[in-house]
C-alpha cells in the first residue's frame, strides 16, 4: 500500500516564514539606509584604503543604488551592472575624510569633510539625477564641519567660529559669519570650537556650541537677515 506524504499547516507555515525571512531583511536594509528627510543626513561608511592606506573611500545606499565615493573625490553610482560616474573636483591637495548624505529635491546632496594634510575644510555639493552632474559645489571654509541641517531650501552649515545658511537652489550663501567669537559680536571671550546641529527656532536658527572642556554657549541668529540676535 502506498502513503501520501501530507504537510501539515504548521509545517507549511513554518516554511513559508524561512522563505520570507530573507526578503525581509533585505528590505529592512533597504530601509535604513535610505536617507529620510525627517532625520537629517546620514553618515556614509568607511569602505577601507583609497587613494593612500591612511585614506579611506565611503560608501552608502540610497533608492536601490549604491554609491562610492573616493578620498580623491571620484565617484560612482551603481545598480546591476549599471554604472554612472562623478567627480566632486576637489581643489589642490584636498582629500575627503568623511561623506554625509540626504536628498534634496530627487537630487543627492553630499557634505564632505576636507583635508590638504595641513588643513581642514568642508564641501557641499549637489548632484543631479540621474544625471550625476554637479549642479553646485560650495566650500565650507572652516575645520570641524557640523552635521547641517536642512529647512525649506536653505542648509545651515557650520565649523570652527563658522555658521551659515546656505540657499540649496543656487548654491550661494544667503549670509555667513566667520571667526565668529573672536571679534567683538556679542562679548565672546573666546572662538567657537564647533557646532552641535542647528536648530530652527521660529524666526531665528538655533547654533549650539558642542561642549568640549568649557561652558557650552549658545548663538541666536536671525533665518532671513543672518544678523546674529544673541549670544548665551
Amino acid at each position: 500500500m502506498s502513503r501520501t506524504n501530507r504537510v501539515t499547516p504548521l509545517a507549511f507555515a513554518f516554511a513559508l516564514a524561512l522563505c520570507l525571512a530573507p526578503c525581509a531583511a533585505a528590505r529592512g536594509r533597504q530601509r535604513e539606509s535610505a536617507p529620510d528627510p525627517s532625520k537629517g543626513f546620514l553618515r556614509a561608511r568607511r569602505a577601507g584604503a583609497d587613494v593612500t592606506p591612511d585614506r579611506a573611500a565611503f560608501e552608502f545606499e540610497s533608492n536601490g543604488f549604491s554609491y562610492h565615493v573616493g578620498a580623491n573625490g571620484n565617484g560612482r553610482r551603481t545598480k546591476g551592472d549599471r554604472t554612472r560616474r562623478f567627480n566632486l573636483h576637489l581643489d589642490g591637495r584636498d582629500y575627503i575624510e568623511g561623506v554625509r548624505f540626504t536628498l534634496y529635491e530627487g537630487d543627492l546632496l553630499l557634505v564632505c569633510e576636507l583635508n590638504d594634510d595641513e588643513t581642514r575644510a568642508g564641501l557641499v555639493a549637489r548632484l543631479e539625477q540621474p544625471s550625476m552632474r554637479a549642479l553646485w559645489r560650495r566650500r565650507v571654509p572652516a575645520p570641524e564641519v557640523g552635521e547641517p541641517l536642512r529647512d525649506g531650501h536653505s542648509l545651515y552649515v557650520t565649523g570652527a567660529g563658522f555658521v551659515a545658511r546656505l540657499d540649496l537652489r543656487a548654491g550661494e550663501y544667503a549670509w555667513l559669519h566667520e571667526d565668529l567669537g573672536a571679534g567683538d559680536e556679542g562679548g565672546a571671550a573666546r572662538p567657537f570650537a564647533a557646532f552641535e546641529t542647528p536648530e530652527s527656532a521660529g524666526d531665528a536658527v538655533l547654533f549650539r556650541e558642542r561642549p568640549v572642556y568649557n561652558r557650552r554657549r549658545d548663538v541666536f541668529v536671525n533665518k532671513k537677515t543672518g544678523e546674529i540676535i544673541r549670544i548665551e
